[in-house]
């Protein structure tokens, strides 16, 4: 399940500001042909108009924008970047998980936030993810997750 919910999976030390960490979320997007550059600014320049409210726990933010402003992909997809050291978003808490959404229209975009929501609550995902230290530890945790999912294991801390 997790390769197929993630098209991209990272981890960094620290971003200097919520702005890059954004960015660098949405590279991989970027550099997999689902979206365009202007995919992260739209997400940056709402984000200074309205305030991240996709921030949706007090370490983890879904930031997207609509499709129409840079999705360039008929899939949906999801990239995932934790990070060691939380970074601050305007008026918010420190965030240490984010997972940029590019949907390519709004149907599919509910159905992922609600496929992502689910694996997040199944065996304590987000709670994982949101400690991570390192690349070597993300990349195993997902793939014990996609081993038990497959193999009819119980998840993780269920």
């Amino acid at each position: 399940m997790t390769s197929a919910l993630f098209s991209a999976c990272q981890f960094r030390e620290q971003c200097h500001s919520w702005q890059e960490a954004v960015t660098l979320a949405c590279k991989p997007l970027e550099e997999l042909g689902a979206i365009t550059s202007a995919y992260a600014q739209a997400i940056i320049r709402e984000t200074e108009q309205l305030g991240p409210w996709y921030i949706l726990s007090p370490e983890f933010a879904l930031p997207h924008a609509r499709p129409e402003e840079g999705v360039i992909s008929s899939e949906t997809h999801l990239s995932l970047l934790c990070l060691n050291e939380a970074v601050p978003f305007p008026g918010h808490p420190d965030v240490r998980l984010i997972i940029v959404l590019a949907a390519a229209s709004s149907t599919r975009h509910i159905e992922m936030i609600q496929k992502l929501v689910c694996w997040l609550d199944e065996g304590e995902h987000l709670q994982q993810l949101t400690s991570m230290t390192s690349q070597a530890q993300l990349h195993c945790t997902l793939k014990a997750c996609e081993y038990l999912a497959t193999s009819g294991i119980p998840a993780m801390g269920k």
